[in-house]
This record gives structure tokens, C-alpha cells and sequence, in this order.
């Protein structure tokens, strides 16, 4: 007798396992993916505004960088290069000796080229920004080194 109680208790507990199902149910689910959306929306706002500064910081260096590598080519020639190509790895003609410069064409953070050009005899070095366009705001911007009052 006892072995037959003993199997309906069995059978019993058995099926009442298989109607309880382990898992998320579909409230669960919801709240879980809100919490991480709101989590995300907060994580960008703080993180988009801080690569903007970042990409800015480094436009800044390395036009500064263009200019000071002008300046040494200056002191060694006597002259301002002409163009971003003479002052990438400069060769002097005569002696085939090198001159200060850049050792490779530095590009800005979305891979564009630098401006290279002089104005008044003097080196500017400029970045069109994100779209290398004129104008514009945000990555956009028109930065140079050293800054003017009257832009172009």
C-alpha cells in the first residue's frame, strides 16, 4: 500500500514540476529592456559631447604641429614650404640632405587631409572639418592654427 501512495505522490508532484515553467515572463522582459535603454540614452549623452572635445583637442595639435614643422623648415631654408608636400619628409635639392618636416600627411580624426597655406608669407594650417566644407558648426567647424580675426 505504501508503494502506491508513494507512486501517486510521485505522479503528483511530478506533473505539478512540468505546469510550472522556469523563465522571464513578458513583464519582466519589458522592464529589464527599459531600464537598459534608459541606461544607454544616459551613457551617450555623456560620451558624444566628450568626443567632440577629444576630436577637437587633436584638429588643435596637429595644426599646431603643421605650423611649428613649417617654422623648422623655415630656420633651416630660409623659406616657408609652399605646400604640404614639401614639408612631408623634405628633401633639399642640392645636397639631397633632410630637412625638418612631417613624416607622414597627419590627418584629422574622420581621415580627411589638413589644409596647408601662406598668407603674408606667414604658414597657416587649417581643417574644413568633418563635411570639408566652408563653415558649419559642431564637427563641422573651420579650425586653424594660428587663428584670425577675418577667417578667409
Amino acid at each position: 500500500m505504501n508503494r502506491q501512495r508513494y507512486a501517486m505522490e510521485f505522479t503528483r508532484s511530478s506533473s505539478r514540476r512540468a505546469c510550472t515553467r522556469e523563465g522571464f515572463t513578458l513583464l519582466e522582459l519589458i522592464v529589464v529592456i527599459t531600464i537598459i535603454g534608459l541606461l544607454g540614452t544616459l551613457v551617450v549623452t555623456k560620451v558624444v559631447p566628450v568626443l567632440f572635445k577629444a576630436n577637437r583637442t587633436k584638429i588643435e595639435a596637429d595644426l599646431r604641429t603643421i605650423v611649428e614643422a613649417a617654422k623648422q623648415y623655415w630656420a633651416t631654408t630660409g623659406s616657408y614650404p609652399e605646400t604640404l608636400e614639401e614639408l612631408v619628409n623634405p628633401q633639399d635639392g642640392e645636397s639631397g640632405q633632410e630637412l625638418p618636416g612631417l613624416e607622414e600627411y597627419p590627418k584629422d580624426p574622420w581621415g580627411n587631409e589638413y589644409l596647408y597655406e601662406l598668407r603674408d608669407n606667414k604658414p597657416y594650417a587649417i581643417s574644413l572639418g568633418k563635411d570639408q566644407q566652408q563653415g558649419g558648426e559642431g564637427d563641422d567647424e573651420d579650425i586653424e592654427h594660428p587663428k584670425t580675426e577675418s577667417g578667409y
